[in-house]
């Protein structure tokens, strides 16, 4: 369990916060400059909050009353920043060593393998690509043995393939290694996709709390123009369909994903957008679409002109529709409905590693 009450001047405003978070996986979300990071190196202990606690367990880091602050490099919290922050003079078996806890937390050879690094170890960081730089990152901060993992927006200034590729490696690092870990992103679909649950944070105030769901629910009910991009990121595993050249498929749950393209057999990262899926409260025949799910909405959020379900059709999808859309067909919770989707809007983002 990590606590965390704290205040922090800002410029122009003060960071506040009385959380008490024990989710495996903390998505901390908000805009720019709302005092994310401020918030993360309060955490580490690179910036002293004016007063109030940080502890973990029973674990105390910063108590300003009783004057305890342990230093940042004792606290034994793994820390991934936007740019990766390697050692350019250094290999990356050098990297990944520099930080190795002795005595306790993961092996080298697991890291190395989760991550997918052995034919990098003898490369130098600086010629390393920016997902690789990020992976390395990932896995330096692994092998402090951290009591607590925190991820900057590690995402950041990589192009779509390259952020998928490494959003897939980061959600095999969470299922391969277990430890409490806080995510920050600007990405509500990465959120939906890594995190457990969501702290909504604005000029320094935490502004919500919840699962992804709810945060998304509290966006679209405060009428949020414009509302962000919503996408759908799922595993599946690619099997190549008997005489076709230009389609592949995917198992979700007990359904089959048709996918344009000649994607290579394996497992692989998908996406399609929200606003690519229709809905229909019956089977529709004779539509060219290749793909008609079966699923159940799990969750409807809406305003007056838009509306987002969750609808489960072997993993959970968001589906954005309009309003009057939601009204013409009458759609509420539990109703069971069908999920339309081209073969050509299904996106594969990279080859998924398999955790270990």
């Amino acid at each position: 369990m990590l606590r965390v009450k704290l205040q922090k001047q800002l410029e122009s405003f003060a960071l506040r916060t009385d959380l008490a978070l024990g989710a495996r996986v903390t998505g901390l979300f908000g805009s720019s400059g709302s005092g994310k990071t401020t918030l993360l190196n309060c955490i580490a202990g690179l910036t002293n909050p004016d007063t109030g606690i940080v502890c973990v367990g029973d674990v105390e880091f910063f108590d300003s009353t009783k004057r305890i602050n342990v230093a940042c490099r004792n606290r034994q919290i793994g820390y991934v920043f936007q740019e990766g922050l390697l050692f350019d003079h250094m290999t990356v078996r050098q990297n990944l060593t520099f930080s190795k806890h002795e005595r306790s937390g993961p092996k080298i050879e697991q890291v190395v393998d989760v991550l997918e690094l052995s034919h990098l170890l003898d490369r130098s960081a600086r010629n390393l690509s920016g997902g690789e730089t990020r992976r390395v990152a990932i896995g330096r901060a692994l092998l402090s043995a951290p009591r607590l993992l925190l991820l900057d927006e590690p995402l950041t200034g990589l192009d779509r393939r390259m952020s998928g590729k490494t959003l897939s490696y980061i959600s095999s690092v969470l299922d391969a290694f277990d430890m409490q870990t806080i995510y920050v992103s600007h990405s509500i679909s990465d959120i939906v996709y890594l995190c457990d649950e969501v702290i909504m944070v604005d000029r320094g105030e935490v502004v919500g709390q919840g699962t992804p769901a709810e945060l998304l629910g509290a966006m679209v009910s405060a009428d949020r123009d414009p509302l962000p991009t919503l996408k759908n990121i799922f595993p599946l595993t690619i099997r190549k369909l008997p005489g076709s050249d230009s389609t592949v498929s995917g198992k979700l749950g007990d359904q089959t994903l048709v996918i344009a393209g000649n994607a290579p057999e394996g497992d692989v990262t998908a996406m399609v957008y929200a606003r690519d899926v229709i809905l229909a409260n019956q089977k529709p025949m004779g539509v060219s679409a290749r793909n008609v799910l079966s699923g159940r909405i799990e969750r409807i959020e809406s305003d007056d002109i838009r509306c987002v379900l969750t609808v489960d059709v072997g993993v959970p999808w968001m589906v954005e529709i309009t309003r009057s859309a939601q009204d013409e067909l009458q759609l509420k919770d539990s109703d069971e409905v069908y999920a339309i989707v081209k073969a050509s809007a299904i996106q594969i983002l990279e080859t998924t590693p398999r955790p270990r």
